[in-house]
């Protein structure tokens, strides 16, 4: 058992690692968008975004595969739980981003490196980062944080709850960590948002598109109803 515990956290501690150089690699086309933004760079951007898209994916159903860790493609069908979820998973976040709108407003609380940096790009560059922020960079951050992350730790010998709990845990944590930095608050919401991506997509039996599906909606929710 021992043994056991110790892979499990051998495990956790190496795809953190390289979760964070997948997250650092797919932001390229960010970088982009704060040197200049032009019809060229947008073009050169989205391109990236789309072939990192593909890389990740690559990643994750090559990882689920040799892990034996359960990969459903993305022309199975979805049915009326995974709809469920998306729309319930997307409600959580929001209401949680409406409660930390409330307690920064309210206690004064500095944004994030990553909230500041978020904000100046939208004003720059709105429909470009309305598309980042809505499309690609959900889709990325599913395949690196939930089914990459995920795939790798829990494979056929760490399917009991302790073992799931405990990743969701820390892959939220980590999550937070690099939205928020190590400030508080904003690390405390983004865990959270972190770990109810993470239930959503042990519960939705690990389907990566019910993840995408409900980040994005999310994080357009977030952008229409959550006053800045």
């Amino acid at each position: 058992m021992l043994q056991k515990n110790l892979r499990f956290i051998g495990n956790l501690l190496i795809v953190s690692v390289l979760s964070v150089i997948i997250v650092n690699i797919s932001s390229l086309p960010v970088y982009i968008y704060l040197i200049t933004a032009n019809w060229f760079t947008l073009l050169v951007s989205f391109s990236l975004y789309a072939v990192i898209i593909v890389f990740l994916y690559n990643i994750y159903k090559t990882t689920a595969e040799l892990r034996q860790f359960d990969f459903l493609p993305w022309r199975t069908r979805l049915n009326k739980r995974a709809l469920l979820l998306m729309v319930i998973g997307a409600v959580i976040i929001v209401a949680l981003a409406f409660g930390y709108a409330k307690l920064t407003a309210v206690w004064h609380i500095t944004e994030s490196g990553n909230e500041r940096a978020l904000d100046l790009l939208l004003r720059k560059n709105p429909v470009a980062m309305t598309l980042d922020a809505v499309i690609f960079g959900p889709i990325a951050e599913e395949l690196s944080f939930r089914g990459f992350f995920f795939s790798y730790v829990l494979s056929d010998q760490y399917l009991d709850r302790e073992y799931q709990a405990a990743t969701i845990v820390i892959n939220g944590l980590l999550f937070g960590y690099l939205h928020s930095g190590n400030s508080l608050v904003p690390l405390a919401y983004y865990t959270l948002f972190g770990m109810v991506l993470g239930t959503i997509y042990l519960l939705s039996k690990h389907d990566i598109r019910v993840n995408s599906v409900t980040h994005m909606l999310a994080n357009l929710g977030i952008l229409w109803l959550v006053p800045s």
